[in-house]
């Protein structure tokens, strides 16, 4: 490929172990960035670090290579909630995330677009761009917040690219806020992505709507068929967006020097192997006859 450099390849690690297990995890994968959670991602609680442990992560992803870390907020936090308690309590983690993610070299937080909860789609929009622009004023220097596209179930928003439009309007293009690219979600969205033809007019779309280029890309292929509305991950090539559309996906232009998150099963020691090796092997440039 030429032009700018290829999209960087990373995965979501697990940090039970600690931050220095997650890092060696990372230099064992060749990864060049990486995704975590800084708290329980079903729960409130946040996971208790020293400096000094923190400090360490930091050089230690030096040394490593690892260009950017990324930390995902907890799947409660829903900044779009017409209940204002929920809604206070996921600005509250998502502004301690990213001091956390600040405190660890990270460079963004991310987190789903939230559901309306029965308000409506332009209610819950507006709330959401709210809980945006409070949270833009306390952030650390260097870290921004990504909101993330859903596979579109209920009342879950960020399943139509319109949804991130009407945001974007309301925020005025604040700088600080982009938009992380799942790929499952969108196929499972019904923005397929199965094969170079419907990658091209799916990330066209995508452009035209929104009007900015994505921040961060998350790689997971599909369990369920393009516009089931599930939101079921599968490993890369083996569900319904399959190598061909995983191939066209990795060589496109824009999505060039982006990092791509893996967020794939974990049903085996090795999955995560696996799946980094087909995402490489995919991005490869095809062998002259």
């Amino acid at each position: 490929m030429s032009g700018a450099a290829p999209m960087r390849i990373g995965a979501h690690l697990p940090v039970g172990r600690g931050l220095a297990w997650t890092v060696r995890r990372a230099r064992r994968l060749r990864l060049d960035c990486l995704q975590l959670f800084v708290r329980n991602p079903r729960g409130w609680r946040a996971r208790a670090y020293a400096d000094r442990e923190m400090d360490e992560f930091r050089s230690r992803c030096a040394s490593a290579g690892i260009a950017s870390v990324i930390v995902h907020s907890c799947y409660l936090v829903n900044l779009a909630s017409p209940d204002e308690e929920l809604r206070a309590r996921s600005l509250e983690a998502v502004a301690d995330d990213a001091v956390r993610a600040a405190r660890l070299g990270g460079s963004a937080v991310v987190f789903h677009m939230g559901h309306h909860m029965g308000a409506g789609v332009r209610a819950g929009i507006r709330t959401l761009a709210r809980s945006l622009s409070s949270l833009v004023k306390g952030l650390p220097e260097g870290v921004d917040l990504l909101v993330e596209n859903a596979a579109g179930r209920g009342t879950e928003m960020g399943g139509e690219w319109e949804h991130f439009a009407a945001l974007f309007d309301l925020l005025d293009g604040d700088p600080r806020v982009g938009v992380c690219f799942d790929t499952c979600h969108a196929h499972a969205a019904g923005y397929r992505l199965d094969g170079a033809r419907w990658v091209s007019r799916s990330l066209a779309g995508f452009k035209r709507t929104v009007g900015v280029p994505p921040r961060l890309v998350h790689l997971n292929d599909c369990a369920a068929p393009a516009g089931a509305h599930k939101d079921l991950h599968q490993h890369i090539g083996l569900g319904t967006i399959g190598e061909a559309g995983f191939r066209a996906l990795l060589r496109r232009r824009e999505l060039r020097g982006l990092c791509g998150i893996l967020e794939t099963p974990m049903t085996r020691p090795r999955d995560d192997l696996r799946n980094v090796r087909r995402v490489r092997s995919l991005m490869a440039p095809a062998a002259s006859p």
